[in-house]
């Protein structure tokens, strides 16, 4: 039978004059899926940006051709290449949902913690993908059937292989070369900026490309030691306040804290907030916003800047910053380490994740827990199979109160994080109800709740045994980013917190970028950085500044650079979509330049401050 359909001369006719329509079904379903199955979108991108779309023809076509040559037989080549689409889109639009990221080639880095990713999926995809599935499989087993092949020996079609790799190589070799290449197109290798315009504009293959030319870091124009030392002229190292008290340092990152309270139409059987309420009524507690450059996931990107001083604005788009940390760098844990504090970095889950466990020696962290270590150290409690905000608790009271040094010690909570899916009504402990929410956006929201609930409870306890200590001790509470509350942050968009679906004003994006932070003492603290105890804005990666300015502790030039950037404005970065002032410029470039100093180059901007002060 399979010998008589070969033999069929109409069959493989038909399937060689559709083979060329395989790779355009392709793009067409990655597209669709970067757009979120929306056609009208696609159709729009296609009118406004036909350069990207002729370039995304091309690409594909240059990847089909080369399957063929390698592989020779259509079907095994159209195997592949539709694999690779289904994987693509299923991601990209995976990602895109959950935290309004995109699929881009660093994300390859991550299959290692593919195990541990799949647990935070959720969610239902779209039925056009299914259909676009059934059709590359049909498509592909027809083509199987059809035998079609390259006519053409390996001798011949090796060479013309490498022929075409070296062809497509030459144009974009460096960086330059690259530049000129997608200008001819309407694109630009600067496009990987900011990953949400470099998709709208230039699809998924035309983005997915530009991020590939732009994996090796361009070096800063002008780079030297004498640029980090202008970058730096006139800050100087200032010493601890004489006589000032060295407070344990508690930094608490709660996993997608914020106020629920905001969404308007959504009302809760009792306040899941109400010791914070009650921190903030405190004199001894100094809370506002804090803005971030993550929603709905990449922890990592809130948490870098905290803890570093530095910001992903001028990193590459990676799943993780830690990557690319290989050698020593000068941070605020690293400050406070050369203070003479312990330095301590606890975290509920896989160490490895997000890199963090070769990354955090060299920001300064002495020891660095994580979920192993945590079992062994205190009994932990689960709860939707994360170690509860509780468990976490009682490890950061542990490790503190056995210290004999000062501690910095710094805690990823990890029980609320994603995915919201239903709970069992029993488990609940405050009943969430709408007249705005669908019943998706309304079940993240009801299982998010309980979370925070719990999140407020840990807060609670966190404050009270602060109260109880002799040594003076600051808390740093915050969240590092927003829940996922359904797909394409439809509790969001539902509740009209703002709308995704129309494009984002600069209000919605302050909105959407920002968290509640606190900072609480057993001891009163200087004012620092804020005018009121409540109500005060600050960008992540000053979070810390504004700790070391109200309890006197030692400062490094660049944390005075940074303090003056507040002073021009408190809140800064690319994803707030400001405009760049001739105030906002040159600090901007400072830190891209400092940023890149650090994690790239030559670290000349390196800095130690001992327990007097002295750089």
């Amino acid at each position: 039978m399979l010998k008589k359909l070969r033999g069929c001369r109409l069959m493989r006719v038909l399937a060689w004059v559709t083979l060329p329509l395989f790779p355009l079904l392709c793009l067409y379903l990655l597209e669709l899926m970067n757009f979120g199955a929306s056609r009208t979108l696609v159709l729009q991108f296609v009118e406004n940006f036909p350069g990207a779309v002729a370039f995304a023809v091309l690409v594909m076509a240059i990847v089909f051709v080369g399957l063929l040559l390698l592989f020779r037989w259509a079907a095994v080549a159209c195997g592949i290449l539709g694999g690779i689409t289904l994987i693509c889109s299923y991601v990209n639009f995976t990602k895109v949902a959950l935290n309004g990221d995109h699929f881009m080639p660093q994300d390859i880095l991550m299959l290692s913690n593919a195990g541990n990713l799949s647990s935070f999926i959720s969610g239902v995809l779209p039925t056009v993908f299914w259909q676009g599935m059934a059709v590359l499989v049909l498509w592909t087993v027809f083509l199987a059937i059809s035998g079609i092949n390259l006519p053409l020996k390996w001798m011949i079609r090796l060479p013309a292989f490498v022929a075409l790799v070296v062809c497509a190589w030459l144009p974009c070799s460096n960086i330059d070369k690259a530049d000129v290449l997608l200008s001819r197109f309407g694109m630009s290798v600067f496009d990987s900026a900011l990953q949400s315009s470099n998709y709208n504009a230039n699809g998924f293959v035309g983005a997915f490309t530009v991020n590939l030319l732009s994996l090796n870091v361009q070096e800063p124009q002008n780079y030297s030691g004498e640029l980090i030392e202008e970058q730096l002229k006139g800050y100087e190292a200032t010493p601890a306040q004489k006589d000032a008290e060295q407070f344990d340092v508690i930094v608490v990152l709660s996993e997608s804290f914020f106020d629920a309270r905001i969404l308007e139409g959504v009302s809760f059987s009792e306040n899941p907030l109400k010791n914070y309420d009650r921190l903030l009524n405190n004199k001894r507690c100094w809370s506002g916003s804090l803005y971030t450059t993550a929603i709905g996931g990449g922890t990592v990107r809130p948490e870098f800047g905290v803890l570093s001083g530095l910001t992903c604005d001028y990193i590459p788009s990676v799943p993780t910053p830690y990557r690319y940390i290989r050698q020593d760098i000068s941070t605020y844990v690293s400050n406070y380490r050369d203070a003479g504090y312990s330095t301590i970095a606890m975290h509920p889950y896989n160490k490895k994740f997000y890199s963090r466990d070769s990354a955090y020696g060299h920001i300064g962290f002495d020891q660095f827990y994580g979920q192993d270590e945590m079992t062994q150290m205190v009994f932990c409690e689960y709860k939707r199979g994360y170690v509860t905000d509780e468990s976490t608790l009682y490890a950061i009271q542990k490790c503190v109160d056995e210290a004999k040094d000062p501690v910095f010690l710094f805690a990823i909570t990890m029980q609320n994080h994603q995915p919201y899916d239903g709970i069992d009504p029993s488990l609940m402990q405050v009943e969430v109800t709408s007249d705005r929410l669908s019943e998706p956006a309304l079940t993240a929201l009801t299982t998010y709740t309980q979370g925070l609930y719990d999140a407020d409870q840990m807060l609670g306890d966190l404050a009270k045994w602060i109260d109880r200590r002799e040594r003076p001790t600051v808390l740093v509470f915050f969240g590092d980013h927003m829940p996922t509350l359904g797909s394409n942050y439809l509790a969001y968009n539902e509740s009209g917190l703002f709308n995704s679906w129309d494009g984002m004003t600069g209000e919605e994006l302050l909105n959407m970028y920002a968290t509640p932070f606190l900072i609480y003492s057993n001891r009163t603290l200087d004012a620092g950085l804020f005018e009121e105890n409540r109500g005060n804005v600050i960008s992540d990666y000053n979070l810390l500044n504004a700790v070391a300015v109200s309890t006197g502790m030692a400062r490094t030039p660049y944390m005075n650079l940074l303090l003056d950037f507040h002073t021009v404005t408190p809140i800064y970065n690319v994803r707030l979509g400001m405009e760049i002032t001739d105030a906002i410029a040159p600090f901007a470039t400072a830190m891209e330049h400092i940023t890149y100093d650090r994690v790239f180059g030559g670290n000349y901007s390196g800095e130690s401050v001992d327990t007097k002060g002295k750089s």
